[in-house]
């Protein structure tokens, strides 16, 4: 596809406005896809910006951070008006992520063409009020969401929600080296379950062989951990490069789980807690342990690094090309255009 939007007035440049609520200076899911995604449609000549706090293009102001389905969000409830009118107007096409707080929370109402898509999948609680909240939206959408688990938070705006996964751009250098190195990614919060680490860490049986490393935003409670805080890009690339064996622990509440792509597409092989929506994304090339067990995890981190599955590892990057940006920049460009 051309890039090339017609409407009866003949054709013109198509023009993609991304919404979030989620601050753009913030690592998160969300940002990382709305960089990722935007970053592809300007290569195929659409004119693209980001409405959203801290965008370089249309900058919404500071966000809070609060505690959010069992996490830790920074996002804006008082969005700059003058900034977020002069983006709906400047738009062809009106992109929203994450929509439980724009279309209520801002009053947001535009004519143009609208998209959402749901990233997170919410606990119980927080469904029910979503649901009571959008009882008072009339704005018609077309309604995504990036994995079964967030399907639930999208039936709330449409009977109908086309699932388009998360992507992430395929590494052809990734390749396995067996070490002893494992490698922990992610806040330091109950969901994450960076606690289990540093119990892992704490075992004297084990503590010897293996390097623990943390890449979180505060430090733990281990001296057997070393935490890397708040990387930047380059140096985080650095560290999924060093290490063999990535452990994602966390508990419950997650949608999709981009960072497990990120760190196979990094060479490292993925050993994760065997919650439904780790297996949904990493399906039978998954290695898995019982969610939050101590012996479960010893168990198959042992079976792993003594048995250096190479082969495993293959089968993991093999299955993560699925989720090429590549391949679903197309399923994006559909929804905008047709």
């Amino acid at each position: 596809m051309n890039g090339t939007l017609y409407n009866q007035c003949g054709p013109m440049s198509t023009k993609i406005l991304f919404i979030t609520a989620y601050d753009m200076k913030k690592y998160g899911g969300v940002q990382n896809q709305i960089n990722l995604v935007s970053k592809k449609l300007s290569k195929l000549n659409y004119s693209v910006k980001i409405c959203a706090p801290n965008s370089s293009d249309y900058d919404l102001g500071n966000s809070i951070s609060f505690p959010f389905n069992k996490s830790v969000v920074s996002v804006s409830l008082i969005p700059k008006r003058n900034k977020l009118k002069e983006a709906i107007e400047w738009a062809d096409i009106i992109h929203i992520h994450e929509p439980f707080i724009p279309l209520f929370f801002w009053r947001y109402k535009s004519n143009k063409k609208t998209i959402v898509t749901h990233h997170a999948s919410l606990n119980r609680f927080y469904l029910i009020l979503q649901e009571i909240l959008f009882l008072f939206v009339s704005q018609k959408v077309i309604s995504t969401c990036v994995s079964k688990d967030a399907l639930k938070n999208a039936h709330t705006l449409s009977a109908q929600s086309i699932i388009i996964h998360n992507g992430i751009e395929i590494n052809p250098q990734a390749t396995f080296t067996h070490s002893y190195n494992l490698l922990f990614m992610g806040r330091n919060e109950r969901r994450k379950n960076i606690r289990l680490y540093e119990k892992l860490a704490n075992n004297k049986m084990i503590n010897g062989l293996y390097t623990f490393l943390a890449i979180t935003n505060k430090k733990g409670n281990s001296k057997n951990i070393k935490y890397i805080i708040s990387p930047n890009e380059s140096d985080k690339e650095k560290i999924l490069n060093f290490s063999s064996y990535y452990l994602a622990l966390n508990k419950s509440n997650e949608s999709f789980g981009v960072v497990l792509l990120e760190a196979v597409n990094y060479g490292n092989l993925l050993i994760s807690s065997d919650i439904e929506s780790f297996k949904n994304v990493m399906g039978d090339s998954g290695v898995y342990f019982k969610n939050n067990d101590l012996i479960s995890l010893e168990r198959v981190i042992d079976y792993c690094t003594n048995n250096n599955l190479r082969d495993q590892w293959v089968k993991q990057y093999q299955h993560i090309k699925k989720y090429d940006i590549d391949k679903l920049i197309n399923k994006w460009i559909s929804v905008y255009t047709n």
